[in-house]
């Protein structure tokens, strides 16, 4: 009997402490604007909470044109950056091979000069303001030995990026074959970047001075971004640099942050048309980026979806002093950015909680989980944990393991054990009574005859 009834309690104790752990792990649920996109791709990325508010193609390879510049300055800006002064002192220049491949292209540049010395930081003004692919090439020069060497390097900080769908073959961004990425990459790279010191100062800057050299008195370059520029028709005020480009090939490409009461974003686009039905040369990309930021920063707040304190469910529990089940709630609160015009209702909860849980329980103690679903999409899968302590009850844990006895089979074997014991045990009586019966009758029968002999004598 006691072993059974210690075999009982381990299977008890086995089924208590079986758990599962879910952590919260937030996906990007994309809303989509009531207005026309004209570019290919795009991705609007929340930079205060690290999620993708809007998409469209964003994982599709496609020609970065000039954004590939972003990682080229990057490559100097790891360089440097435990020495920023010294970009204004380091002087780079580049021969025949920066400016050859160049000739005759259209390519954008700085106009900088066969052999002209010009600072490292003027070179990255250069670069980003006004897309110089002359500074590019000087770059990669300088600082792999030659072109190709510096687009190894690309590649190599790429992969450790996890940029998993880019190549790039060059260090400006013409269309070479084999030259490609994705707006969820330069998500990735561009988020790096603003690490940096110096990397959102520069491709955020309106203009810059470059200083007097041999070949140039000194002079204002001002960013290709018509979005900073007042007096524009694509004036947006709360829009800051990053990175213009155009090719045929890649259409019009634009990164860009803004910034507007407490929000920031990143948007990237790809694939915008150059020109109208007319023929008219049209900045779609920009249009494009105004547009998506207006939507956003009259669209999305940062909006509780499920509260800490909410109870969720009531989980059942066994042996409890007093109770029989406790409530649960999430183990923090859920927020994201969301649409002010999507009640948080429409977000479906799928509950999933935890089976035979069996007293104590402390407050706290995960017992479940559920996950948070939108358009198809899980936003969230978030703990449940108990609200309150429930302590164990002994009578009742002992009522338990007697009912539980009772009706196992290990009962019916003593049972069955007993009866048939009891049964023995009683034919043995019987058996023995009967012997004693007749033992006494003999007895009788042998003292009643000699008692009548004696009389005759």
């Amino acid at each position: 009997m006691m072993r059974i009834f210690n075999r009982f309690l381990a299977i008890i104790l086995t089924a208590s402490i079986i758990f599962c752990t879910l952590g919260v792990c937030a996906d990007a649920v994309g809303f989509t604007p009531d207005f026309e996109v004209y570019s290919e791709t795009a991705l609007l990325y929340n930079l205060d909470t690290k999620e993708i508010v809007y998409q469209k193609n964003a994982e599709e390879k496609r020609t970065p044109a000039s954004l590939t510049k972003l990682m080229t300055m990057i490559l100097v800006l790891e360089q440097f950056k435990d020495d920023l002064p010294a970009m204004s002192s380091t002087y780079w220049s580049g021969g025949y091979e920066c400016f050859d491949e160049l000739y005759l292209t259209g390519a954008s540049t700085a106009d900088i000069r066969n052999g002209e010395k010009v600072s490292v930081k003027d070179l990255l003004y250069a670069l980003i303001l006004r897309s110089a692919c002359e500074a590019a090439n000087i770059i990669a020069v300088n600082m792999a030995g030659n072109l190709s060497s510096f687009a190894d390097m690309m590649n190599l900080k790429a992969q450790q990026l996890g940029m998993s769908n880019t190549h790039f073959t060059n260090a400006h961004g013409l269309f070479w074959q084999d030259h490609y990425t994705t707006a969820v990459d330069l998500c990735k790279l561009i988020e790096y970047g603003m690490t940096l010191p110096m990397f959102t100062e520069i491709v955020c800057a309106p203009t810059y001075e470059m200083e007097a050299t041999e070949y140039h008195e000194a002079r204002t370059i001002s960013h290709t971004n018509s979005m900073m520029m007042k007096g524009s028709e694509y004036y947006y005020e709360y829009a800051k640099g990053i990175k213009t480009g155009t090719l045929d090939e890649s259409g019009r490409c634009l990164a860009s942050l803004a910034y507007k009461d407490g929000y920031s974003y990143l948007l990237i686009t790809m694939g915008a048309p150059q020109v109208d039905e007319e023929g008219n040369n049209v900045m779609y990309n920009m249009i494009d980026h105004k547009n998506i930021y207006e939507w956003a920063f009259s669209s999305f707040e940062y909006t509780t979806l499920i509260a800490g304190t909410e109870e969720i469910a009531e989980v059942p529990v066994e042996y409890g002093e007093g109770v029989d089940y406790v409530i649960v709630r999430p183990e923090e609160e859920y927020s994201r950015i969301w649409n002010n015009r999507v009640s948080p209702d429409s977000v479906h909860r799928v509950i999933d909680l935890k089976q035979n849980v069996i007293a104590p329980i402390r407050e706290g103690d995960e017992l479940g989980s559920m996950e948070l679903q939108y358009g198809g999409e899980t936003l969230a899968t978030v703990k449940l944990v108990a609200t309150n302590d429930v302590a164990r009850s002994e009578q009742k844990e002992m009522i338990a393991v007697a009912q539980s006895f009772i009706g196992s089979d290990e009962f019916f074997d003593a049972a069955k054990f007993s009866a048939a014991f009891f049964l023995i045990y009683t034919v043995v009586i019987i058996i023995i009574k009967i012997a004693i019966a007749r033992a006494n009758k003999k007895r009788a029968r042998l003292y009643g005859g000699a008692k009548k002999g004696s009389d005759r004598w």
